[in-house]
């Protein structure tokens, strides 16, 4: 799995590429909890975390994936910042959906209407 961290103004965006399995899983909650720590000692800008996940060029994702996906999501919030995710393909989508979990992320297709969510 290969992360590729972007900013465009307040906002993260992670580019993941490959497969959210097992200890590639931890490997993302790791960049996340980095990006979360970073906008968290940024607290004196007033600037909280909006990120939004790439989820264009994931191929598989299993139930460790989706745990850091509601994990990042319930720490960010908790601390006011907002998770969305971005170009899930139909096997990623239908995880989410499985997992009950279309109710919790805003999703969408292209970048911009992601980072119009932050707007």
């Amino acid at each position: 799995m290969q992360v590729n961290v972007r900013h465009k103004g307040n906002i993260t965006i992670l580019d993941i590429e490959g497969k959210v399995i097992g200890a590639d899983a931890l490997a993302l909650k790791s960049i996340i909890d980095q990006q979360i720590e970073a906008a968290n000692n940024e607290a004196e800008q007033e600037e909280k975390l909006n990120l939004i996940l790439n989820m264009e060029r994931v191929q598989m994702m299993d139930s460790s994936g989706l745990g850091v996906l509601v994990a990042s999501y319930t720490t960010i919030r908790r601390n006011d910042g907002r998770v969305v995710l971005l170009n899930l393909g139909g096997n990623i989508r239908s995880l989410i959906v499985m997992a009950k979990l279309m109710t919790i992320f805003d999703c969408y297709n292209t970048e911009a209407e992601a980072i119009g969510h932050f707007l």
